[in-house]
Order: C-alpha cells, then sequence, then structure tokens
C-alpha cells in the first residue's frame, strides 16, 4: 500500500488567512483569561482582607510589571469580547462567506488594536 503524504512539509509557506489567525487568537485570549481569573482573585482577596492589603495592591498597581499584567489582561478580554461576537454573528449565518469573514476577522482586529491602545494610555 503505497501513502501519498508529503515527505517534508514546510510550515513557513503555508499562509493562512486572517479569519484563521482570528480564530488563533481568540483561542490564545481564552487561555490567557484563565490565569487571569487567578491573578485577579488573589488581588481581589488581598485587597479585601484588610486596609494593608488593599495599599499593598495600590502599590503593585502603581508599577510598571503589574500594570503590565492588568494590560495585558484587559487586552484579552477585549479581543476574546470582540471575538466572541464575530463568532456569534457567524453562527446566525452571517459572514460566513470567505471574504466577509475575512473582512470581519480584519475589522475586530483594527478594533481590538484601537481599544488596546486606549486602555494603555488609560492604564499609564
Amino acid at each position: 500500500m503505497k501513502k501519498q503524504r508529503p515527505v517534508n512539509l514546510d510550515l513557513s509557506t503555508i499562509k493562512m488567512h486572517p479569519a484563521a489567525h482570528a480564530s488563533i487568537l481568540h483561542r490564545i485570549s481564552g487561555v490567557i483569561m484563565v490565569f487571569a481569573i487567578g491573578i485577579l482573585l488573589w488581588t481581589l482577596s488581598i485587597s479585601l482582607s484588610s486596609a494593608q492589603g488593599f495599599s499593598q495592591i495600590q502599590g503593585y498597581l502603581d508599577g510598571l510589571f503589574f500594570s503590565f499584567i492588568i494590560f495585558g489582561c484587559l487586552s484579552a478580554l477585549t479581543y476574546h469580547l470582540l471575538a466572541g461576537v464575530r463568532h456569534l454573528f457567524m453562527d446566525m449565518g452571517h459572514f460566513e462567506e470567505l471574504a466577509s469573514g475575512n473582512a470581519t476577522a480584519k475589522f475586530i482586529m483594527v478594533v481590538w488594536i484601537a481599544v488596546s491602545a486606549v486602555i494603555g494610555v488609560w492604564l499609564w
């Protein structure tokens, strides 16, 4: 039995369309949000424990590292929300064609970058 499979598939030559990138980013943002839940619950627990805990979290928020983590959490949440709404529209039968799917994928990425920039300016 002879199998006609590629021997050496070069993945760098495969070009994915924007809808594929949007789908992959949607999954990545979901994973980031799972880890963000733990971080946010930890900060909530410390801030509600005492006045010193609240001051400690305020001190963390003044630092660049923790602000970057909060920015990442908010950015992932924003993208996941936008891509989720896009998927809901696709489930209702809209934007299912390749051209319209790619157009909406590009649109949510542009909106995500704009909203992330606003979040970044707001945090810093």
